[in-house]
């Protein structure tokens, strides 16, 4: 007897899965002053800075746009998309690789749980939103809904496509505007300078993009690394190999922002405006 077909949610959270152990890839970026890594889609519910939230916990004021991580073939795929102010069913947003985490505009349309999402290099995206099972049968859509499956064409080339939704945040000129004042992209540098020197295990350079005390937090205890000589002497116990594991298919850029502080690696590290601020270890 054949076995059965997965429902779509297990369908993209199988393909998230997959996506994890075929990516990999490297980051650069924060200035000495102040100072592309492939990345699995994470499945829903982020890890906030010290527990768990849902990726559409707490309420965004104005305009909002959805942020997704996942797998376009074998490469890290981040997105964003927003509604269009009064253009039902229109969209807008974009799409970066992790290998290059360079923005690629999108504009498209949703309808019916689909997304059509057009480059204009010729690329499309076919997606089908998937839900989480308990949305009492009301249609899909960016709020309701845990990612998207489907595929991205261009010419002859086809690729699989799929992304889970990592949160949301206020439509604005800035994306970290809530998190810091300096330019996004000053910002970002300094995010990418760590996280390369973390995977590199240059222990006191990480060190130095460290805004103290450093929060540490696994199985539900939350222990506190006061200063840089500290993060040195523990770092095997801070950064473990499943912590590892899950940065090297963080995405540094376009982050999403809560309470203040931006996430990478769907909540495994946040960062404030003065540097990595918190860590729930996997």
């Amino acid at each position: 007897m054949p076995p059965s077909k997965p429902s779509a949610t297990r369908r993209v959270l199988m393909r998230l899965a997959l996506a994890s152990t075929v990516l990999g890839g490297a980051a650069s970026g924060w200035t000495r002053e102040r100072q592309a890594r492939p990345a699995k889609a994470p499945t829903p519910g982020p890890m906030g800075p010290m527990g768990p939230t849902g990726p559409m916990a707490g309420p965004v004021p104005g305009p909002v746009e959805f942020l997704y991580e996942g797998a376009l073939g074998t490469d890290a795929i981040g997105m964003t998309l927003a509604p269009v102010k009064d253009a039902e069913g229109q969209l807008t947003g974009h799409y970066f690789l992790g290998k290059a985490l360079a923005d690629v505009p999108l504009t498209g349309s949703q309808q019916g749980g689909r997304l059509v999402l057009v480059e204009q290099g010729g690329g499309v995206f076919d997606l089908e939103l998937v839900g989480a099972g308990g949305d009492g049968g009301k249609p899909l859509e960016l709020g309701n809904s845990i990612g998207a499956t489907g595929t991205w064409t261009q010419a002859r080339r086809r690729l699989d496509v799929s992304i889970g939704n990592i949160g949301k945040r206020e439509t604005s000129g800035r994306r970290y505007e809530k998190v810091t004042s300096e330019p996004d992209a000053a910002f970002e540098a300094r995010v990418q300078e760590f996280h390369k020197a973390v995977l590199a295990s240059e222990r006191a350079e990480a060190a130095r993009f460290v805004d103290y005390p450093l929060k540490v937090k696994q199985g539900g205890k939350t222990r506190q690394i006061a200063n840089a000589e500290q993060l040195v002497a523990a770092w095997d116990q801070v950064f473990t190999k499943p912590c590892i594991e899950a940065l090297k298919v963080a995405l540094p850029h376009d982050m999403s922002v809560m309470n203040g502080q931006a996430m990478m690696g769907s909540g495994v590290i946040w960062f404030a405006a003065k540097g990595a601020t918190a860590i729930n270890l996997p």
